[in-house]
């Protein structure tokens, strides 16, 4: 079974959606370091990505995805700005991408991974 790769700088976040997407049944890894995940993205089921990050952001990270013509599912999850005002821009900017704030990870997380991979998961 492929992993579910979280690029997330803060540790305790991180914790937190692992341990929300491995209650639902999936294997999950976490990365600290943006710059090298890109380069191995296409080996993910689904990329869980922060936006705001100092090593590269989740721009940057989305727009290396496109160029390189990486089809792995990603979802945004972030807590900059207003959620609505982000999401809009994050789909506009990049279409087929997901977004959940972190204020609605508890909610909101399982219920995107599963629109996207479209499997009955809890």
């Amino acid at each position: 079974m492929k992993k579910i790769l979280i690029v997330e700088d803060e540790p305790d976040v991180a914790k937190t959606m692992s341990f929300i997407v491995e209650n639902a049944g999936f294997k999950t890894e976490i990365t600290f370091k943006p710059r090298e995940a890109v380069g191995k993205a296409g080996e993910y089921r689904m990329i869980l990505l922060d936006l705001m990050m100092p090593d590269m952001d989740g721009y940057e990270f989305l727009e290396i995805l496109n160029r390189n013509r990486i089809k792995t599912p990603v979802i945004v999850v972030t807590a900059v700005g207003l959620p609505s005002e982000v999401e809009q821009d994050i789909k506009a900017k990049f279409p087929g991408t997901g977004f959940v704030s972190k204020i609605d990870i508890g909610d909101g997380l399982v219920p995107e991974i599963k629109k996207f991979l479209k499997e009955d998961i809890t």
